[in-house]
């Protein structure tokens, strides 16, 4: 008599084991059709939780269906299969929210740091949520337990209040997206360089000299930071020459506009709609300071224009018979 009921039971599982399987194949086959990101992000993170989903639900229909005899397990048995089912519905969210922001981040071509502090905390809340749904299933008390984390949560705070700050600080920057993975930026101190991660303590700077420099995030959060690529990348650049009381300002002043204006139109890196400004802007010992205002398109290229001009300036200079003060401070013409 037991054995016929475990052949029913065995059967029952079969059965049900194999319908939804096929329920299963049609779901991926008809997803598969689908050529959008997300479905196909989808079948990726599915297709191995719904085959631990078929059999537990195959388990709970053979409970459900079994002869007398084996009902009085069914209760336990029953918890068991369903505690399992909300575990394993947790893990999948905990997986699927996150890939679907990283698709979302690729197709919206965002940056985003490398440490991935936000899919960490984004895997905690869905946990979280699902320990709760859980203890809530098996008849715990939830809000003893939410109390209880609640007073461990304020004693941990207490303890690590400055990791938070940091860790706080870290989410505030990637909300904020005042400064994201890649831009060029200025602190307090003078140092500059390319934002390479912003992490649950720091964010790491790449210098141009190749070294890295760390700094805690509550402290970028709270010090004056120059971001040379918000609002757009273009920036403008200025070069200064001084040239002797004895040169004629007017002429200089004329052919440095040339220059500028050639620069701006043909050098690969400019904004060639930009005007150069032109401007003498104080006396000095030496002679009459001259500053030229021109526009890249992107921070990295300021060095290169800034080169390019320099060199075809000197050249007119010398061309023209201008004179210009040398790095000696003594007036240079060209013979």
């Amino acid at each position: 008599m037991v054995g016929r009921e475990l052949f029913l039971s065995g059967l029952i599982f079969l059965g049900s084991l194999l319908v939804l399987l096929f329920v299963r194949k049609l779901f991926f086959g008809f997803i598969k059709k689908s050529s959008h990101d997300y479905a196909l992000m989808l079948l990726r993170v599915i297709r191995l939780p719904s085959l631990f989903w078929a059999v537990v639900l195959s388990l709970y229909l053979t409970i459900e269906l079994s002869p007398t005899k084996l009902l009085k397990y069914s209760a336990v048995m029953e918890k068991v299969l369903i505690s399992l089912l909300i575990l394993s519905i947790t893990s999948f969210f905990s997986n699927l929210f996150p890939e679907l922001l990283q698709a979302y981040i690729s197709k919206a071509n965002l940056k985003f740091p490398k440490s991935g502090i936000v899919f960490v905390i984004i895997k905690l809340v869905v946990f979280v949520l699902g320990v709760i749904t859980l203890l809530s299933y098996l008849g715990i008390q939830v809000a003893h337990f939410i109390t209880t984390l609640g007073i461990a949560g304020l004693a941990v705070s207490l303890a690590l209040q400055g990791t938070l700050s940091n860790v706080f600080s870290g989410l505030n920057l990637i909300a904020s997206r005042q400064i994201e993975v890649g831009d060029l930026v200025r602190l307090e101190n003078g140092e500059e360089g390319y934002v390479e991660d912003i992490t649950w303590m720091n964010t790491v700077i790449r210098r141009r000299d190749n070294n890295i420099v760390v700094v805690p995030n509550s402290r970028l959060v709270n010090s004056i930071v120059i971001n040379y690529k918000k609002p757009t990348p273009s920036m403008n650049i200025t070069v200064s020459v001084v040239i002797p009381y004895s040169s004629d300002i007017e002429r200089a002043e004329r052919l440095t506009l040339e220059v500028a204006r050639e620069v701006q139109k043909t050098v690969e890196g400019v904004d060639p709609s930009f005007e150069p400004l032109v401007r003498y802007s104080a006396f000095t010992e030496l002679g009459i300071t001259l500053n030229i205002t021109l526009r890249v398109l992107n921070p990295d290229d300021q060095f290169f224009i800034r080169h390019e001009f320099i060199k075809r300036l000197k050249k007119a200079y010398e061309r023209e018979g201008i004179a210009f003060i040398q790095p000696s401070a003594q007036p240079f013409r060209s013979a």
